[in-house]
């Protein structure tokens, strides 16, 4: 019998596992590593998952078993976060039987998620933590990780590209692309917990003929609350890292993937762009932040930021002693060799079919989208009615649903609330699947002995201060009071424009006690949201993240 410490890697939207593939490939050499040092013998790897050994003697023997999730590639990942973390969780139970059947117990429990992937692994540790018993009573949950990761959903910007990609991208992602946005309808109000008006209109509201839509949380929004398990689930890892791009990441913004609500890295750039244009810079130049007003500090073997700072930006010169600019045409951006990842020649040609192939693949890339997307509803009806229990089964699976309509009516009436306790043991006896069915079960009876958080937020509940710019960034969380800086008095035209509910979310994440943030920084890279883990190595832009990749597994906990 051996000690095997499973870790789950996820990928993103649009994903397959050769995108996360250097992070399993890391984490494995990196335990191998350790077992050459302390003379340890045996290692082995599958195509199924990889497994590496660390150990002194056989007594206290440890496996890595490095789980890529296979089950959400490509269009899959469009079906929802909820949709997404059952397969993950279907096929950790897989992993789980293997090892067993191995000769083997998981006893320790790591999970990676990379963009998309990081809010599929967060639903994962609410589906585990919701079982009865917790899997997290038999198991120790050592390291979390998020790459780039949209922990407060997509931020809206002051933009006309914003708000066009913000309207699309709700609607043509299918549900993933609704709960990125935050316009999906997660939990009723009726079934938060504490909302005892809502929940006794629950009834009487089916005998009205007019109905008025009831007001509904985003699920990204419940996943950040700390009353639900998600929240509970995270807090029991040891160890909660983050690793956030500050510039040139066009798809998970510097705000949301650091979890602040002030981005002085953008304001920064966009200062320093000012500064090239006076200067009459090359337009394909790199812009240095240093003309921007901002001094960064990085980690000796890795784009990792150690500190930042504010610095004088030079000074512009009065416009009357400005020298007489001559006249350069500039191209457009989509006629530049250099805005493409490929060879001068190759890029050179791909410009000259412009007119042919630009309208073609818009067409072809919407068509794809709404197929796409009709084909994840079927998948989700699919994968509903397999798992049963409908809409409630599935809030009852991670501990939220009739259970807290139950117990916010029962003093007022307790044979409503006996009632849908029944309803839920009737729909939780039908399951057939062992692990699913305790877990479903779990919603009812987790809520019943689980009295000290229904009145509130935990009195210790802080958040850590956006950063200004100002000393050493809070990479270690300080307690220090929320930070209102997405107001419209304070908000510059660089940061995003935040709602309620982000900045609740904001204040919540930001109190994790373990939360370590790793901001990267990536001035080389295009678009630095697949640099950030090394996702192709064919692009040679994507190799610095081979660095931040081999760090994080260095300061792996295994």
């Amino acid at each position: 019998m051996y000690t095997a410490h499973l870790l789950v890697v996820c990928h993103g939207l649009w994903g397959q596992t050769s995108h996360i593939a250097y992070i399993c490939r890391s984490a494995s050499e990196h335990v191998k590593a350790l077992e050459s040092a302390v003379g340890s013998t045996s290692a082995r790897s599958s195509s199924r998952s990889f497994e590496s050994t660390s150990s002194t003697q056989q007594s206290d023997e440890v496996k890595l078993v490095v789980l890529p999730a296979k089950l959400n590639e490509w269009t899959n990942t469009y079906d929802g976060i909820d949709i997404c973390a059952e397969r993950v969780v279907r096929e950790i139970d897989q992993e789980c039987e293997r090892i067993a059947q191995d000769g083997g117990q998981v006893k320790r429990f790591s999970i990676v998620g990379y963009s998309l992937g990081g809010l599929v692994a967060r639903y994962v540790l609410g589906l585990l933590e919701s079982r009865l018993p917790s899997f997290f009573d038999d198991v120790r949950p050592v390291n979390f990780t998020a790459f780039a990761s949209p922990w407060i959903g997509i931020p809206q910007y002051e933009s006309v590209w914003s708000n066009v990609f913000r309207f699309l991208g709700a609607r043509l992602l299918s549900r993933s692309g609704a709960q990125l946005y935050l316009t999906d309808r997660y939990l009723p109000s009726s079934l938060v917990e504490g909302n005892q008006q809502d929940a006794t209109k629950r009834k009487s509201s089916s005998l009205r003929f007019f109905k008025t839509t009831e007001k509904a949380e985003p699920l990204l929004s419940v996943m950040a609350d700390p009353r639900y398990s998600f929240y509970k689930a995270l807090s029991k890892f040891e160890r909660c890292d983050l690793y956030a791009n500050t510039v040139n990441d066009r798809t998970v913004p510097y705000p949301t993937g650091a979890m602040e609500t002030h981005d002085p890295f953008s304001l920064a750039r966009a200062k320093a762009q000012k500064v090239a244009q006076a200067r009459d810079d090359d337009d394909d130049a790199q812009i240095d932040i240093r003309d921007g007003g901002l001094e960064i500090e990085l980690e000796n073997d890795a784009a990792i930021i150690v500190s930042y700072r504010p610095i004088d930006a030079p000074v512009q010169p009065p416009v009357e002693s400005k020298p007489k600019r001559r006249f350069r045409f500039r191209l457009p951006l989509l006629l530049r060799p250099t805005t493409y990842p490929f060879s001068r020649p190759v890029s050179l040609i791909l410009i000259v079919f412009i007119p042919i192939t630009l309208p073609a693949t818009v067409l072809f890339l919407l068509g794809r989208f709404v197929l796409a997307s009709g084909q994840s509803r079927r998948r989700i009806l699919s994968e509903r009615k397999e798992m049963g229990g409908g809409r409630e089964g599935m809030l009852a699976r991670v501990g939220v649903g009739l259970a807290e309509v139950a117990e916010s009516v029962r003093a007022d009436n307790p044979e409503y609330a006996a009632g849908l306790r029944e309803d839920l043991s009737g729909r939780l006896s039908e399951r057939s699947n062992g692990h699913t069915g305790k877990a479903v079960a779990s919603a009812s009876a987790a809520y019943e002995s689980d009295n000290d958080d229904q009145t509130g937020f935990p009195a210790t509940l802080k958040s850590l201060r956006s950063y200004d710019g100002v000393g050493t960034p809070p990479f270690v969380r300080s307690m220090s009071p929320p930070t209102t800086a997405s107001s419209a008095q304070e908000r510059v035209p660089t940061d995003p424009i935040l709602t309620a509910g982000q900045l609740d979310m904001l204040k919540h994440l930001n109190a994790l006690p373990q939360l370590k943030k790793h901001l990267v920084f990536l001035p080389e890279s295009r678009n630095s949201h697949g640099a950030i883990i090394a996702r192709d190595l064919r692009f040679a832009q994507h190799k610095p993240g081979m660095k931040i990749i081999d760090l994080w597994a260095k300061n792996f906990v295994l």
